[in-house]
């Protein structure tokens, strides 16, 4: 889990960061990264170039722009990372609910809040993992339910992720081999890798061929030579073990 925090203080900043380090020993099993900003802009200017962030804990009152606006501006972008809101005062509660803020934290922050807090984004964060997959993009990462991929295709230099809305969504350029850029795709047993091009949804496949795979009736993906019946075997261990 990658958590950014924002707050104009200085000083509550390092506090703030210093108390998710100290979560970090008592729940080693909460792997994260942590990120300090000490403005929106700086927060939203790292957004933009590089990616989003899983967790964001940001501070509400803040020069220039807002934590509410902030979180506005986030889920503007498509962001769906849980917000936990950090202030003084109460009211913004109402307002915080309008960008779907996971939590609301009343200062002085300590551990009796915080923790109680963090484990319930970690344990959410955890659940959400085992039924989306990360697609890192040129500017950021989008969270995918699973279900909703059909296949994910190798175009060049790039992956090309096919839903079943219809819509298609390009990777972020990669290097090395396409099995490995899929990874995180394989790891759900759902997918199944169809030569060396394509990671395919054994849910959404209808009917496999000497020569195709079927996905939803409609699409085919042909396959190579020799695999029909370990293909055919790895659908229906799919059907009989994991897919009902």
């Amino acid at each position: 889990m990658r958590i950014a925090v924002c707050e104009d203080e200085k000083s509550h900043l390092e506090k703030i960061m210093n108390l998710v380090r100290e979560y970090s020993v008592i729940r080693p099993d909460a792997a994260f990264t942590l990120s300090a900003f000490s403005s929106a802009n700086e927060l939203l200017n790292f957004v933009d170039e590089h990616s989003s962030f899983d967790l964001y804990i940001l501070d509400i009152i803040m020069p220039e722009m807002s934590g509410i606006q902030l979180g506005a501006a986030l889920r503007n972008r498509g962001d769906e990372g849980m917000i936990i809101y950090l202030t003084s005062s109460p009211d913004f509660a109402v307002d915080s609910y309008s960008v779907e803020a996971f939590h609301y934290l009343l200062k002085p922050i300590d551990t009796t809040s915080l923790f109680p807090c963090l484990d319930k984004a970690s344990d959410h964060f955890s659940r959400l993992q085992k039924n989306v997959v990360a697609i890192r993009t040129s500017h950021s990462v989008r969270l995918a339910p699973k279900a909703d991929i059909f296949f994910a295709e190798r175009v060049r230099r790039r992956i090309c992720y096919h839903f079943i809305d219809g819509s298609c969504l390009d990777s972020a350029t990669f290097n090395g081999t396409f099995r490995n850029a899929v990874a995180p795709l394989l790891e759900h047993r759902e997918f199944l890798l169809v030569g060396s091009s394509f990671a395919v949804n054994l849910r959404h496949v209808t009917e496999i061929t000497r020569h195709d795979m079927i996905i939803a009736g409609e699409q085919r993906i042909s396959i190579p030579r020799g695999k029909y019946e370990a293909y055919k075997a790895a659908w229906s261990d799919y059907w009989l073990n994991v897919g009902i």
